[in-house]
């Protein structure tokens, strides 16, 4: 089993690169700011209600948030990467973490021809578009 954990602080600038390379990975639509991109993981690495967990070569991050719906929290999944064939692993901690919070549901992104999650048990709910 891979090794996962919570990140530190230490992790933030190496989790920034990760976000460049998944960002060139799914071809991003915007290019990433890099002080905001730290500054924001930095905030979900000290918030209680987010999660930023990194692996060698890998990380997943997200945050507990109510939808507009309904004022359970659903775990939100704000970027998931991993070079290092640690992405199962990173989201089976992911998915523990919102289980333990009881979040109603867990909600992922993928690139337009990313992974199929149905096989995880992931269903398709929306469909995100940009211009």
């Amino acid at each position: 089993m891979a090794l996962v954990r919570e990140a530190r602080v230490s992790d933030v600038l190496r989790i920034v690169d990760m976000v460049e390379e998944l960002r060139t990975a799914v071809a991003g639509p915007i290019p990433v700011d890099r002080p905001w991109t730290a500054r924001t993981v930095a905030g979900l690495i000290a918030s209680p209600d987010g999660i930023v967990l990194v692996s060698d070569g890998g990380f997943i991050a997200g945050s507990l948030q109510p939808t507009i719906i309904n004022p359970r929290p659903i775990a939100m999944e704000h970027g998931w990467f991993a070079r290092d064939r640690t992405g199962l692993a990173l989201l089976r901690a992911f998915e523990a973490w919102a289980q333990d919070r009881g979040a109603a549901l867990i909600q992922l992104s993928t690139g337009p021809t990313g992974l199929d999650l149905s096989r995880l048990g992931y269903r398709i709910a929306e469909k995100a578009w940009v211009k």
